[in-house]
Protein backbone atom coordinates (compact mmCIF):
# COMPACT_ATOMS: atom_id res chain seq x y z
CA UNK A 1 0.00 0.00 0.00
CA UNK A 2 3.18 2.62 0.78
CA UNK A 3 4.05 2.41 -3.08
CA UNK A 4 0.59 3.15 -4.10
CA UNK A 5 0.37 6.08 -1.85
CA UNK A 6 3.37 7.49 -2.83
CA UNK A 7 2.59 7.12 -6.45
CA UNK A 8 -1.12 8.10 -6.50
CA UNK A 9 -1.28 11.05 -3.95
CA UNK A 10 0.59 14.29 -3.67
CA UNK A 11 0.50 17.14 -1.22
CA UNK A 12 0.39 20.24 -2.55
CA UNK A 13 2.26 22.81 -1.01
CA UNK A 14 2.70 25.69 -2.84
CA UNK A 15 -1.31 25.81 -2.97
CA UNK A 16 -1.45 24.62 0.73
CA UNK A 17 0.08 27.90 1.89
CA UNK A 18 -1.51 29.99 -0.40
CA UNK A 19 -5.11 29.13 0.15
CA UNK A 20 -4.15 28.44 4.02
CA UNK A 21 -5.54 24.94 4.36
CA UNK A 22 -4.30 21.68 3.74
CA UNK A 23 -4.38 20.44 0.02
CA UNK A 24 -4.23 17.31 -1.80
CA UNK A 25 -4.06 15.67 -4.91
CA UNK A 26 -5.20 12.32 -6.14
CA UNK A 27 -2.46 12.38 -9.34
CA UNK A 28 -4.30 8.85 -11.98
CA UNK A 29 -7.10 10.31 -13.76
CA UNK A 30 -8.85 6.91 -13.84
CA UNK A 31 -9.38 5.61 -10.35
CA UNK A 32 -11.24 2.84 -8.93
CA UNK A 33 -13.32 2.10 -5.61
CA UNK A 34 -9.89 0.80 -3.49
CA UNK A 35 -8.10 3.54 -4.60
CA UNK A 36 -10.59 6.04 -3.79
CA UNK A 37 -10.89 4.46 0.05
CA UNK A 38 -7.60 4.76 -0.08
CA UNK A 39 -7.38 8.80 -0.77
CA UNK A 40 -9.69 9.24 1.79
CA UNK A 41 -7.52 7.17 4.24
CA UNK A 42 -4.50 9.34 2.87
CA UNK A 43 -6.44 12.64 3.67
CA UNK A 44 -7.16 11.73 7.31
CA UNK A 45 -3.33 10.56 8.13
CA UNK A 46 -2.05 13.95 6.62
CA UNK A 47 -5.08 15.77 7.98
CA UNK A 48 -5.74 17.68 4.93
CA UNK A 49 -8.79 20.27 4.20
CA UNK A 50 -9.22 19.69 0.91
CA UNK A 51 -8.15 16.90 -1.93
CA UNK A 52 -8.32 17.71 -6.05
CA UNK A 53 -9.16 14.91 -8.58
CA UNK A 54 -8.84 15.04 -12.52
CA UNK A 55 -10.70 12.54 -14.89
CA UNK A 56 -11.70 12.19 -18.09
CA UNK A 57 -15.25 12.86 -19.07
CA UNK A 58 -15.89 10.14 -20.88
CA UNK A 59 -15.39 7.33 -17.88
CA UNK A 60 -18.19 7.33 -16.30
CA UNK A 61 -17.99 4.52 -13.65
CA UNK A 62 -14.90 7.24 -12.27
CA UNK A 63 -17.17 9.99 -12.59
CA UNK A 64 -20.38 8.17 -10.68
CA UNK A 65 -17.38 6.84 -8.17
CA UNK A 66 -16.12 10.16 -7.25
CA UNK A 67 -19.78 11.38 -6.37
CA UNK A 68 -20.69 8.21 -4.22
CA UNK A 69 -17.04 8.88 -2.20
CA UNK A 70 -18.45 12.67 -1.45
CA UNK A 71 -16.37 14.54 -4.22
CA UNK A 72 -17.99 17.52 -6.20
CA UNK A 73 -17.23 18.33 -10.02
CA UNK A 74 -16.48 22.00 -9.48
CA UNK A 75 -15.03 22.47 -13.56
CA UNK A 76 -14.86 20.84 -16.85
CA UNK A 77 -11.46 21.43 -18.24
CA UNK A 78 -11.11 22.03 -21.93
CA UNK A 79 -7.70 21.02 -24.10
CA UNK A 80 -7.86 22.77 -27.21
CA UNK A 81 -5.23 22.81 -30.02
CA UNK A 82 -4.74 23.58 -34.03
CA UNK A 83 -1.10 23.39 -36.07
CA UNK A 84 0.60 26.55 -35.98
CA UNK A 85 0.58 26.24 -40.18
CA UNK A 86 -3.38 26.50 -40.25
CA UNK A 87 -3.23 29.33 -38.37
CA UNK A 88 -3.64 33.28 -39.38
CA UNK A 89 -1.34 35.34 -38.01
CA UNK A 90 -2.94 38.27 -37.60
CA UNK A 91 -1.12 41.80 -36.40
CA UNK A 92 -2.34 44.51 -33.84
CA UNK A 93 0.07 46.56 -32.11
CA UNK A 94 1.71 44.50 -29.82
CA UNK A 95 4.78 44.56 -27.67
CA UNK A 96 6.94 42.62 -24.83
CA UNK A 97 5.32 43.17 -21.20
CA UNK A 98 7.75 44.33 -18.76
CA UNK A 99 7.84 44.82 -14.93
CA UNK A 100 6.56 48.46 -15.24
CA UNK A 101 3.21 46.97 -16.43
CA UNK A 102 2.64 44.79 -12.99
CA UNK A 103 0.43 46.96 -11.55
CA UNK A 104 -1.94 47.17 -14.27
CA UNK A 105 -1.76 43.74 -15.46
CA UNK A 106 -2.01 42.03 -11.99
CA UNK A 107 -5.06 44.03 -11.42
CA UNK A 108 -6.81 42.69 -14.99
CA UNK A 109 -5.89 38.80 -13.41
CA UNK A 110 -7.53 39.56 -10.24
CA UNK A 111 -10.85 40.51 -12.39
CA UNK A 112 -10.57 38.03 -15.49
CA UNK A 113 -10.50 34.25 -14.74
CA UNK A 114 -13.33 34.12 -12.37
CA UNK A 115 -14.50 30.88 -14.46
CA UNK A 116 -11.79 28.86 -12.93
CA UNK A 117 -12.49 26.28 -10.53
CA UNK A 118 -11.33 27.98 -7.16
CA UNK A 119 -14.10 30.46 -7.70
CA UNK A 120 -16.60 28.22 -9.21
CA UNK A 121 -16.03 25.59 -5.53
CA UNK A 122 -17.17 28.35 -3.16
CA UNK A 123 -15.04 27.39 -0.16
CA UNK A 124 -11.70 29.19 -1.60
CA UNK A 125 -11.81 32.94 -0.44
CA UNK A 126 -11.83 34.97 -3.33
CA UNK A 127 -8.69 37.08 -2.40
CA UNK A 128 -6.55 34.45 -2.47
CA UNK A 129 -8.45 33.11 -5.49
CA UNK A 130 -7.84 36.68 -6.99
CA UNK A 131 -4.28 36.67 -5.78
CA UNK A 132 -3.67 33.41 -7.01
CA UNK A 133 -3.65 35.21 -10.86
CA UNK A 134 -2.24 37.74 -9.64
CA UNK A 135 1.52 35.93 -9.04
CA UNK A 136 0.42 33.74 -12.15
CA UNK A 137 0.82 36.82 -15.14
CA UNK A 138 3.91 38.66 -12.30
CA UNK A 139 5.70 34.86 -12.25
CA UNK A 140 5.45 35.06 -15.95
CA UNK A 141 6.41 38.57 -16.86
CA UNK A 142 9.49 38.10 -15.06
CA UNK A 143 10.24 34.00 -14.98
CA UNK A 144 11.29 33.11 -17.94
CA UNK A 145 11.57 29.72 -16.98
CA UNK A 146 7.98 29.78 -16.37
CA UNK A 147 6.58 31.72 -19.33
CA UNK A 148 8.74 31.95 -22.40
CA UNK A 149 6.92 35.64 -23.43
CA UNK A 150 4.13 37.79 -22.39
CA UNK A 151 1.98 40.05 -24.76
CA UNK A 152 0.30 42.88 -24.48
CA UNK A 153 -1.83 44.63 -26.87
CA UNK A 154 -1.69 48.57 -27.09
CA UNK A 155 -4.11 50.98 -27.83
CA UNK A 156 -3.11 54.21 -26.47
CA UNK A 157 0.44 55.23 -26.27
CA UNK A 158 2.26 52.69 -24.13
CA UNK A 159 -0.71 51.73 -22.25
CA UNK A 160 -1.08 48.04 -22.22
CA UNK A 161 -4.94 46.48 -22.80
CA UNK A 162 -4.77 42.58 -21.84
CA UNK A 163 -2.10 39.59 -22.14
CA UNK A 164 -1.30 36.65 -23.62
CA UNK A 165 1.14 34.30 -21.82
CA UNK A 166 3.21 31.92 -24.20
CA UNK A 167 5.17 29.29 -23.40
CA UNK A 168 7.12 25.80 -25.35
CA UNK A 169 6.74 22.75 -23.56
CA UNK A 170 8.66 19.76 -25.73
CA UNK A 171 8.56 21.69 -28.77
CA UNK A 172 4.22 22.53 -28.67
CA UNK A 173 3.54 25.84 -27.98
CA UNK A 174 1.42 27.22 -24.81
CA UNK A 175 -0.80 29.65 -23.99
CA UNK A 176 -1.46 29.75 -20.19
CA UNK A 177 -3.39 33.17 -19.93
CA UNK A 178 -5.06 35.38 -22.09
CA UNK A 179 -7.41 38.58 -21.14
CA UNK A 180 -8.67 41.63 -22.77
CA UNK A 181 -9.40 44.64 -20.64
CA UNK A 182 -13.06 45.10 -20.56
CA UNK A 183 -12.86 48.62 -22.09
CA UNK A 184 -11.11 47.26 -25.12
CA UNK A 185 -13.27 43.61 -25.77
CA UNK A 186 -14.96 43.77 -28.77
CA UNK A 187 -12.43 45.33 -30.87
CA UNK A 188 -10.40 42.55 -31.89
CA UNK A 189 -7.58 42.39 -29.30
CA UNK A 190 -8.14 38.94 -28.39
CA UNK A 191 -8.14 37.04 -31.94
CA UNK A 192 -4.74 39.71 -32.44
CA UNK A 193 -2.91 38.42 -29.30
CA UNK A 194 -3.59 34.87 -30.57
CA UNK A 195 -2.15 35.89 -33.63
CA UNK A 196 0.85 37.55 -31.87
CA UNK A 197 1.28 34.05 -29.76
CA UNK A 198 1.20 31.95 -33.19
CA UNK A 199 3.66 34.23 -34.96
CA UNK A 200 6.18 33.75 -31.50
CA UNK A 201 5.59 30.11 -31.59
CA UNK A 202 6.44 29.61 -35.38
CA UNK A 203 9.57 31.97 -34.45
CA UNK A 204 10.38 29.46 -31.84
CA UNK A 205 10.23 26.40 -33.82
CA UNK A 206 6.84 25.21 -32.61
CA UNK A 207 4.38 23.23 -35.33
CA UNK A 208 1.21 23.41 -32.77
CA UNK A 209 -0.04 25.35 -30.03
CA UNK A 210 -1.99 24.26 -27.08
CA UNK A 211 -4.93 26.60 -24.71
CA UNK A 212 -7.03 25.09 -21.90
CA UNK A 213 -10.16 26.98 -21.25
CA UNK A 214 -13.11 26.20 -18.73
CA UNK A 215 -16.31 24.41 -20.41
CA UNK A 216 -18.46 27.48 -19.12
CA UNK A 217 -16.39 29.92 -20.77
CA UNK A 218 -18.17 30.28 -23.63
CA UNK A 219 -16.79 33.21 -25.04
CA UNK A 220 -12.92 31.74 -25.02
CA UNK A 221 -14.16 28.39 -26.55
CA UNK A 222 -15.77 31.07 -29.89
CA UNK A 223 -12.65 32.45 -29.65
CA UNK A 224 -10.78 29.54 -30.21
CA UNK A 225 -13.48 28.15 -32.12
CA UNK A 226 -12.88 31.16 -34.90
CA UNK A 227 -9.10 30.80 -34.55
CA UNK A 228 -9.30 27.18 -36.27
CA UNK A 229 -8.45 25.53 -32.27
CA UNK A 230 -10.30 22.15 -32.31
CA UNK A 231 -11.32 20.57 -28.55
CA UNK A 232 -8.60 18.13 -28.01
CA UNK A 233 -9.74 16.69 -24.79
CA UNK A 234 -12.72 17.18 -21.97
CA UNK A 235 -11.69 16.69 -18.70
CA UNK A 236 -13.91 16.91 -15.41
CA UNK A 237 -12.04 18.52 -12.08
CA UNK A 238 -13.53 17.19 -8.58
CA UNK A 239 -12.79 18.66 -5.16
CA UNK A 240 -13.37 16.52 -2.16
CA UNK A 241 -13.63 18.50 1.21
CA UNK A 242 -13.19 17.23 4.67
CA UNK A 243 -15.67 17.24 6.66
CA UNK A 244 -13.80 18.62 9.73
CA UNK A 245 -13.13 21.68 7.80
CA UNK A 246 -14.45 24.92 8.95
CA UNK A 247 -13.91 28.05 6.81
CA UNK A 248 -11.90 29.80 3.95
CA UNK A 249 -10.05 31.51 6.82
CA UNK A 250 -8.70 28.14 8.55
CA UNK A 251 -5.06 28.49 9.24
CA UNK A 252 -2.35 25.82 8.95
CA UNK A 253 1.30 25.55 10.03
CA UNK A 254 3.19 25.82 7.05
CA UNK A 255 6.26 24.20 8.46
CA UNK A 256 4.83 21.27 8.19
CA UNK A 257 5.62 21.49 4.56
CA UNK A 258 8.68 20.52 2.88
CA UNK A 259 8.80 23.29 0.37
CA UNK A 260 7.03 25.71 -1.78
CA UNK A 261 6.85 23.79 -5.46
CA UNK A 262 5.01 25.31 -8.49
CA UNK A 263 1.25 25.84 -7.88
CA UNK A 264 -1.01 23.38 -8.99
CA UNK A 265 -3.26 25.73 -10.67
CA UNK A 266 -0.95 27.37 -12.35
CA UNK A 267 0.24 24.11 -14.08
CA UNK A 268 -3.39 22.53 -14.46
CA UNK A 269 -5.63 25.29 -14.08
Amino acid sequence: MESTVSSSFRLLDWDSIHFGIRIGRVLPIRVDEELLKEALTWANLQSLDCMYLLVDSNDAATVRLAGEFGWRMVDMRVTLGTELSTVAKTRVPMRTANAGDLPYLKQLAMRSHKDSRFYTDGNFRATACDELFAIWIERSVLDRDFAGVVFVPELEGNKPAGYITCAIQQGVGHIGLIAVDPKARRSGLGTGLLGQAARWFSEQGAKRVSAVTQGCNIPALRMYERYGFTIDSIQLWFHWWSSGWSSPGKTIRTDTLPGIGVPAGLRNP
